[in-house]
């Protein structure tokens, strides 16, 4: 009975092993690294653009009332 435990429990550990060596395979992992810097390239180029929208509202804005404000006054 112990041999069977010890032989089923070297078989899944020999299972999980190749699993494990599968999972590191550099192509993979270069594949995956590419992936994940390209969608970081795509939200930083995203992030530059609302900032450069929301920036450029907010000037928009304050020179807005700065008119505003001049016309108000009569200066």
């Amino acid at each position: 009975m112990k041999a069977k435990i010890l032989s089923a429990a070297l078989v899944g550990l020999s299972f999980v092993a190749s699993t494990a060596h599968a999972a590191l395979d550099a192509a993979v992992v270069t594949s995956v690294k590419d992936g994940v810097i390209a969608d970081a390239g795509t939200a930083v180029t995203a992030g530059f653009g609302v900032m450069a929208v929301v920036l450029g509202a907010s000037v928009g804005m304050s020179l807005l009332g700065r008119f505003i404000s001049k016309g108000a006054n009569g200066g």
